[in-house]
C-alpha cells in the first residue's frame, strides 16, 4: 500500500517540500508508516508506504510491477539479490528512456527522477493505480487521490491510463488496449482454448501470492469470478480465507457458503444492517470521489468487505471478469463478433474511473492489499484473441462461457453458471436503500436541481443525495475532468 504526490516545476519551488507533506497528509491512510521526499531542483517527490523503501531511492511506485527483473535482464542490466525496485525503474529508465515503462506488467503509478534531472509520471495501461494532477503554465502538482488537491481549483483532472509524462509537458500515450486479431485462435478447439485460459488464470494467481508472507483472502461474492480466483488461490496457499458481506438471505450470502464449504476455506461473512449501510454513505464518498450512483452501491459493500479483511495481507478480487470476457447481459444483445469485441475493449478502457476506483478506494481506506487477477496483462492479451463465440453464447442466453468452463473444472455446478447479478442486488442491498434514501427528496426539489452546472443530468434521487455529500467533499473540483458514469443504470 502506498499513495504519492509532488510537484514537478520549470521553477525552484522553495516550499515544495511543506506543500507536499501536505499532499501526502491527505493521503496518509494509503501508507501510514513510512513518508519518504525526493528534491531536485526546486521539486520534490513524495510518498506514503505501509512498505519499507531506501531513502536514496529515486523512483516511488503505488502498486507493483511484477515483471521488472525479466525486463532488466532483457535490457542486459542484472541486479543483485534485494536490490530496490525503485533503482531498477530508475536505471532502466535512463538507459533505455520512458519508452520502457510499455514493457512493465502491473498495477501501479510511478514518480521518478532520472539521473539526468528529467522528472517523470507514469500509469498502468489499465489504470488499476490511481493519479491525478493539476498543472499551470510553469508546474504540475499531482496525487494518488483528489483529496490531496480539492486547494487547487477546479482543474483537476485524471492523469490517463497508459501515459506518461516527461518535466511538465502534457501526458503522451505509451499504451492502449486495443481490438487486436480476435479470429487468431479460430482454428483452435474450444477444449485447448479452455486448457491454456485455465493455464493463464493460474499463472496470474500464482504469481501475486509467489514470495507473499501472511494471511491470503478473497472477496466473495459467490459469483463465477470470485469463486474462480478463490479456487485458484487455495492450489497456492494450504490457509485460505474468504470475506462474504449480503442482507441475510441474499444470493450472495448462499453462493458464498457453498463455495467456503467446496473449497474448505475459513470463511467470515457480514450480515448487512440497513441503519449502518446508510450510516456509512457519507465515508464511502469520501473515499470514493464520485457520486456515479450504482458505483456508489458497490462501493457499500466493498467498503464493508474492506473492513471485515483488513486482516489478511492481501485480499484477491474478480474485478475485472466481466470487462475481459463479456460477463455483462447487454453483451447478449449484439449480434456481430466485430461489436462484441469494440465493447469489450470499451468495458476494459472504462475500469480506470468506475469499477477500479471503487476497488483501490475503499481497499486503501482500511489498509487492504488487493490482487487483481483477472487484468493480468498476458491473460488479457489472450482473452483479446479468443473468438467471441466462446465467451457469448447468445442462442443459450449464456455469457462469459469460456470462463464459466474453466470453472467447472474446480467449482460446483450451480456456481460456475451462476447467473449473472449485479453486487448491490445479489447482496440485497438496492431496494432497501433506496427507498429509505428517496424518502429525504420530495419530486419538485428533484427536477428543479437534478442538472448540474456540467450539464450532466442526476438520473434519480438516490444520485441525488451522492451528490449533496460529494459536494461537500469536492465542491470546486469540475466532475467533467475526473468522473465518468456507469451507462447500465438500474
Amino acid at each position: 500500500m502506498s499513495g504519492i504526490a509532488g510537484i514537478i516545476s520549470k521553477r525552484k519551488q522553495p516550499k515544495a517540500a511543506k506543500e507536499v507533506k501536505q499532499l501526502l497528509k491527505k493521503i496518509r491512510h494509503r501508507g501510514s508508516r513510512q513518508e519518504t521526499l525526493l528534491e531536485k531542483n526546486g521539486c520534490c517527490l513524495g510518498m506514503v508506504s505501509n512498505d519499507s523503501m531506501p531513502q536514496d531511492s529515486s523512483a516511488l511506485v503505488d502498486g507493483r510491477i511484477y515483471n521488472i527483473d525479466q525486463v532488466s535482464k532483457r535490457h542486459g542490466l542484472n541486479f543483485r539479490p534485494g536490490y530496490p525496485d525503485g533503482k531498477k525503474i530508475k536505471e532502466l529508465v535512463d538507459a533505455e528512456g520512458p519508452s520502457i515503462i510499455k514493457e512493465f506488467q502491473g498495477a501501479f503509478s510511478l514518480a521518478l527522477a532520472d539521473f539526468s534531472n528529467n522528472f517523470y509520471l507514469a500509469r498502468d495501461t489499465i489504470g488499476i493505480k490511481p493519479l491525478y494532477f493539476v498543472q499551470d503554465s510553469d508546474r504540475v502538482v499531482f496525487a494518488s487521490e483528489i483529496k490531496s488537491l480539492t486547494g487547487y481549483g477546479d482543474k483537476v483532472a485524471e492523469f490517463p491510463p497508459g501515459h506518461v509524462m516527461k518535466n511538465t509537458f502534457l501526458p503522451r500515450e505509451y499504451d492502449s488496449i486495443e481490438i487486436g486479431d480476435y479470429d487468431f485462435l479460430q482454428s483452435m478447439g474450444a477444449a485447448e482454448i479452455t486448457d491454456k485460459l485455465d493455464q493463464l488464470l493460474q499463472d496470474a494467481v500464482k504469481k501475486r501470492i509467489e514470495g507473499q508472507q501472511g494471511e491470503i483472502g478473497v472477496w466473495l461474492s459467490g459469483g463465477v469470478d470470485s469463486s474462480l480466483i478463490a479456487a485458484l488461490a487455495k492450489k497456492f496457499t494450504s490457509r485460505l480465507y474468504t470475506f462474504s458481506v449480503g442482507f441475510e438471505g441474499s444470493p450472495d450470502l448462499e453462493a458464498s457458503r457453498v463455495v467456503a464449504q467446496a473449497l474448505g476455506t475459513r470463511h467470515i461473512e457480514h450480515k448487512l444492517d440497513l441503519d449502518q449501510l446508510y450510516q456509512t454513505i457519507p465515508e464511502v464518498i469520501y473515499h470514493l470521489e464520485s457520486f456515479d450512483a450504482p458505483l456508489v452501491r458497490s462501493s457499500l459493500g466493498n467498503m464493508i468487505a474492506s473492513r471485515i479483511s483488513s486482516r489478511s495481507d492481501i485480499v484477491f478480487s474478480g474485478e475485472g471478469g466481466d470487462e475481459v470476457f463479456g460477463g455483462y447481459n447487454y453483451f447478449l444483445d449484439f449480434d456481430s463478433s466485430e461489436k462484441i469485441q469494440q465493447e469489450l475493449i470499451k468495458a476494459i478502457n472504462s475500469l480506470h474511473n468506475t469499477a477500479l476506483q471503487r476497488v483501490d478506494r475503499l481497499a486503501n481506506a482500511h489498509n487492504v492489499k488487493v490482487r487483481l487477477p483477472l487484468l493480468d496483462e498476458n491473460l488479457i492479451d489472450f482473452a483479446l484473441t479468443i473468438p467471441t463465440k466462446h465467451k457469448v453464447k447468445k442462442a443459450k442466453n449464456i455469457s462469459k462461457y469460456i470462463l464459466r468452463k474453466v470453472a467447472e473444472r474446480y467449482l460446483p455446478y450451480e456456481i460456475a453458471w451462476r447467473d449473472k447479478e449485479k453486487f448491490w442486488e445479489g447482496a440485497g442491498i438496492q431496494d432497501t436503500l433506496t427507498e429509505k434514501i428517496e424518502k429525504n427528496i420530495n419530486d419538485e426539489y428533484f427536477e428543479k436541481n437534478r442538472k448540474l452546472d456540467s450539464g450532466f443530468k442526476l438520473r434519480n434521487k438516490e444520485e441525488m443525495y451522492f451528490y449533496q455529500l460529494f459536494k461537500e467533499y469536492f465542491g470546486q473540483v469540475d466532475v467533467a475532468n475526473i468522473l465518468s458514469f456507469t451507462q447500465d443504470f438500474n
